[in-house]
């Protein structure tokens, strides 16, 4: 059986993933900067814990998502507008990473 939530979750890792590969390949194989000022130093000092932080980060959020999406399933009656918040939630999260994502591979083909 097909689950909507898990292709939704599955997808938000992903994104999340990709972006913390270019970012990486970007800061040390590129010169790339950080613009996320809560990363920045950590990139230029310690990209090791950075990369514990951001996949913990990008997995924690899939799995909100999931358990969110299960919920919101399970719940006799729930509301069409929190179910309504959710998906754009879901919406919103995916266009940004995309554009992040994006955004990291021009960067990178710029430098190169």
């Amino acid at each position: 059986m097909f689950k909507k939530e898990l292709l939704f979750c599955f997808a938000l890792i992903s994104m999340g993933a990709i972006d913390w590969v270019t970012t990486v390949t970007g800061t040390l194989y590129f010169g790339a900067v950080e613009i996320n000022p809560l990363f920045a130093g950590l990139t230029n000092t310690n990209i090791l814990l950075f990369s514990v932080i951001k996949l913990t980060a990008v997995v924690l959020t899939g799995l909100l998502f999931y358990k969110a999406g299960t919920i919101v399933t399970m719940v006799k009656g729930s509301s069409h507008l929190g179910k309504r918040a959710l998906e754009s939630g879901y919406a919103l999260s995916l266009m940004m990473l995309t554009f992040v994502v994006t955004n990291n591979l021009i960067t990178v083909a710029r430098i190169m």
